[in-house]
């Protein structure tokens, strides 16, 4: 396939695969926002990337939310994608005004096209537990 008929196929794919993703981000953000108390969703809602989850979760440890996580097999990060593996809180959280206490207690999901609403189901009933389990 030539250079040219690949960026005409992303052009016309991509607002589909960016509606799905929202959606699924949306369900997500919905989900938690219902089934765990005392969290914060950070970021704009509406300008950020389709799949882009980020929530803190009061009380909870990022790092041992990410353990645990890990052992049900959910991947996922506590920092953003460029700072991902290191144990500081994200620098983008803290630049947008996130006091670090909070900030070391995010959670960052991405969504890609593999995903289901039936994995969001389970991430959340998943977080439901390891949240109630931490705090």
């Amino acid at each position: 396939m030539d250079f040219g008929k690949a960026i005409q196929i992303a052009q016309e794919e991509l607002p589909e695969y960016n509606k799905k993703l929202k959606i699924l981000r949306d369900y997500y953000l919905e989900k938690v926002e219902k089934n765990i108390p005392f969290i914060r969703i950070n970021g704009d809602l509406e300008n950020r990337l389709a799949g882009n989850a980020n929530v803190c979760f009061k009380g909870v440890d990022g790092a041992n939310l990410l353990q645990e996580i890990d052992k049900v097999g959910i991947c996922a990060s506590s920092g953003s994608a460029c700072s991902a593996g290191l144990l500081n809180p994200s620098h983008v959280l803290l630049a947008i005004g996130v006091p670090s206490n909070i900030a070391r207690s995010s959670l960052r999901v991405t969504f890609g096209k593999e995903n289901t609403v039936e994995d969001v189901d389970y991430l959340v009933e998943q977080l439901v537990k390891i949240v109630k389990k931490l705090r």
